[in-house]
């Protein structure tokens, strides 16, 4: 799935023995030269879903060892951030063994420099780059389609003229890896045999990945009880599930009609919620952390004194009173007795500042039916200096490169490392330094519920709490901005209204309802926390279209991280619009854009392509679409080729054979007059 480009700063924050602050950044050590080849070693890398990929997306990096002897050493994944994702690697003599890791991939750099370690001399490194997939549709199939299909289809032409798709086989060793190792992959085609046929964690996993956006295809609906009730297709043949969907195929996987299934999907800033994202990334999870934590840059008051003093009693004080007394001698004793004295004074100062603080934790979790997904930023420190290591989860993985984004304090290079049933954070640091990491990962139910409707002007519901703590400054979020509905306990609900327009391009949504930690408004009560939420809005759409967003605060759920640490947590889940009455508004209806001239890699050459997916009661409506003004020529895909819309003033009626199960796809062809990345042609109902 595609990346939102977001800007990127960075800073460095570390403490040394005396308690001062470098503001250099850290670099990580330059790794030793490989050794000579070793001919009893052979290995073989590969990255993403045949080499594809989206740039700062996560990708799967698997490395296949053959060895004629022993092998007892690790393979290295190192992320442009500086981060290392490592496991070891013990492979018996003559046989094969393949390491797969997730890394997270830079926006800029698309590559992931591997090296593999036999004992500790580094036995091989290679930087592996990676195609970048923003108009290529990358599909993975499941085991059991696989089999069924035989071959498949290395590559797939997508009708229209609208690019193409890479094939490749999913295997299940990549689903145990969790959400984040299938965040390269824009489709999913298997059969209803193979979701029944997942372990809880791996099915976890794929719900996980569709929630954010990924089109899970089903070739048969023989039974559909594996997946969330919510998520079942009814009589429409799909369902909406969080940001992706749910579709069933009637065999065409099977028959190898591929083109007919496989659609494009989002650009690089595929939805007018990735756009208002930039608009959210207003504060660093760093600075809240450190607020919490009580960390903080220390005086520089109690450094600058005594060195003033010093100065002042050397080249003085000192030098009259001896010169006065005829005892110049003695300043081979004074001198370096007062640069201890004042030595002494700054290191007892320093030593007090790096004694205080404990560590925190900032969640943010983005639930599902069943299930969610987390983002965490963790805060620690070392008091005497060593190697801290942090306990996570089971498929917790490095989102290192989301702290490029901030200005701030980056974090050291830290190490990554799956164990099977649970994940370990490894950080070495001087005494006093402080850093922060950033991981991802699933988790349990949300524990909160939320459902909308819309008859036009605006979206209306009842948001619920399921968890058993009390959740605060819970508000909702959609087309037209927030409501903040105040606290609710364990089993409460309330009941909310948005406008449903669009907001203007560049509003902050978020500061609409919570204030930051420097703002006057802000209440002594208050926790929510604006550092998480701009995280989250780096790496993921926050305010989809036709769907609303509900989100409440706590600091009494624990963070997923085991470090001891005080934990603030953002508890959210969507849900999709739904017509209020038979009017189908445009609050109503899922748009994308999936081919873009602004796209991070384009060269501007691409036609706009936009994508509109409609409730799955109200397929069979009259549509009509309002285009705009600046807007020349307009065409809509009939299934069988584009055709130009006929106008009225600004109002185009949409065909009946133009809406091919709920989507309608529309182009604009690049003239050198096309819309910029925040317009798009409206679709509703013709009665709306």
């Amino acid at each position: 799935m595609s990346a939102t480009v977001r800007p990127v700063r960075r800073l460095s924050w570390t403490v040394g023995t005396l308690g001062l602050v470098a503001l250099a950044p850290l670099l990580p050590a330059a790794p030793a030269e490989p050794t000579a080849a070793d001919d009893t070693v052979d290995v073989t890398i590969t990255a993403g879903v045949d080499s594809w990929a989206d740039p700062g997306d996560h990708v799967v990096v698997a490395v296949e060892i053959a060895a004629t002897d022993l092998f007892d050493g690790r393979v290295d994944v190192a992320a442009p951030s500086g981060g290392t994702v490592t496991a070891p690697a013990e492979v018996a003599g003559g046989t094969t063994k393949t390491i797969r890791l997730v890394a997270p991939l830079s926006l800029d750099n698309p590559t992931v420099d591997v090296r593999i370690y036999e004992g500790d001399s580094l036995l091989e490194r290679r930087s592996v780059a990676l195609k970048v997939a923003e108009s290529v549709e990358l599909v993975g199939v499941l085991p059991a389609l696989r089999t069924r299909v035989g071959e498949l289809p290395p590559t797939v032409t997508l009708a229209g003229d609208m690019g193409k798709a890479v094939v490749a086989t999913l295997p299940s060793e990549v689903l145990a890896l969790g959400a984040s190792a299938l965040e390269a992959y824009d489709t999913i085609v298997g059969t209803t045999a193979d979701l029944r046929s997942l372990p809880p964690a791996q099915q976890a996993a794929l719900f996980g990945w569709v929630n954010l956006g990924g089109r899970l295809l089903l070739d048969d609906g023989a039974d559909l009880s594996a997946l969330p009730a919510e998520w079942r297709p009814g009589a429409a043949g799909y369902a909406l599930a969080g940001r992706g969907e749910v579709r069933l195929l009637d065999g065409d996987a099977t028959d190898g009609r591929w083109t007919s299934f496989i659609h494009p999907s989002g650009s690089s800033q595929s939805e007018l919620g990735d756009t208002f994202g930039f608009s959210e990334v207003f504060a660093s999870p760093s600075e809240d952390l450190a607020r919490r934590a009580g960390v903080r840059l220390p005086s520089l008051v109690p450094i600058l004194v005594p060195l003033l003093v010093y100065w002042a009693l050397v080249s003085v004080v000192l030098f009259i009173v001896l010169r006065a007394s005829r005892r110049l001698t003695l300043a081979w004793v004074a001198i370096p007795l007062l640069a201890a004295l004042t030595a002494g004074s700054v290191l007892i100062y320093g030593s007090q500042w790096r004694s205080a603080g404990r560590p925190a934790a900032s969640t943010f979790v983005d639930g599902w039916p069943g299930g969610s997904t987390s983002i965490s930023s963790v805060l620690v420190f070392s008091r005497d200096g060593g190697t801290i290591t942090v306990g996570l989860p089971e498929q917790w993985q490095s989102d290192s490169e989301v702290t490029s984004y901030w200005g701030g304090f980056p974090s050291l290079a830290a190490t990554v490392q799956p164990r099977g049933d649970s994940t370990d954070l490894r950080v070495r640091l001087d005494a006093g330094q402080v850093t922060t990491a950033n991981l991802a990962g699933p988790g349990g139910p949300a524990g909160l519920e939320v459902d909308a409707t819309s008859d036009g002007s605006h979206v209306t519901g009842t948001v619920t709490n399921t968890s058993s703590v009390t959740l605060h400054q819970v508000a909702v979020f959609g087309p037209g901005g927030a409501d903040e509905v105040g606290d609710l306990a364990p089993g409460a609900s309330a009941e909310y209204s948005i406008s449903a327009s669009a907001l203007p391009l560049g509003v902050a949504v978020a500061t609409r309802v919570w204030s930051g930690q420097s703002d006057p408004r802000r209440d002594d009560s208050d926790i929510a926390e604006l550092g998480i939420w701009s995280n989250a809005a780096v790496s993921r759409v926050l305010y989809p279209s036709a769907m609303v967003r509900a989100a409440g605060w706590t600091t009494e759920r624990p963070a997923p991280a085991s470090v001891g640490a005080s934990s603030t947590t953002v508890v959210t889940s969507t849900a999709h619009v739904t017509p209020a009455g038979d009017d189908l508004p445009a609050s109503c209806i899922r748009f994308a854009t999936v081919r873009s001239p602004f796209q991070r890699f384009g060269n501007g050459l691409e036609d706009q392509i936009f994508r509109y997916l409609l409730p799955p009661s109200a397929t069979s409506q009259p549509l009509v679409l309002d285009v705009p003004g600046e807007v020349d020529v307009l065409e809509i895909w009939n299934g069988s080729g584009w055709v130009e819309l006929p106008r009225v003033a600004r109002v185009a009626n949409v065909p009946a054979n133009a809406v091919r199960d709920g989507v309608v796809l529309v182009r604009i062809p690049n003239n050198g007059m096309f819309l910029g990345p925040e317009s798009h042609p409206e679709l509703h109902g013709a009665t709306s």
